[in-house]
């Protein structure tokens, strides 16, 4: 079994802003709710598009350089639409033209990058007993 990571999230005085951090590693969430709240940091859902679409550049750049070619302009543009029964990840491979030879080679490696690994599981959610 793989060793399990540890985000905690605290709630900041400002309405719907919460302080998350992993390890020495933080930042800010925000959200509106009914004209309250604001836009302090990513809002929740973001965050999860955020994890994949980095996780996804990280993952492009490593087989660029596994292939000894320089990794300079990639991106990955996640969105994620949900809908009631389906939650439905769009992704983009953005390369400058320089590297479009290599585009088939990323994409398969895209679909084993590790966080669109785990979201392709099946997902279960289990409360820790209080301390």
């Amino acid at each position: 079994m793989m060793t399990a990571m540890t985000v905690r999230a605290h709630a900041l005085p400002v309405p719907w802003q919460a302080r998350y951090a992993a390890g020495a590693n933080s930042g800010v969430a925000d959200t509106i709710k009914a004209g309250v709240g604001g836009s302090a940091g990513c809002r929740p859902h973001e965050l999860l598009e955020a994890a994949l679409a980095t996780c996804m550049t990280i993952t492009a750049r490593m087989e660029l350089r596994e292939r000894g070619v320089d990794d300079a302009g990639v991106a990955v543009t996640v969105t994620l639409e949900r809908e009631p029964m389906t939650s439905r990840f769009h992704y983009s491979l953005e390369l400058p033209v320089a590297l479009e030879p290599q585009r088939a080679a990323i994409a398969a490696r895209l679909e084993r990058s590790p966080v669109r690994t785990t979201l392709s599981r099946a997902l279960t959610f289990e409360p820790d007993a209080p301390s």
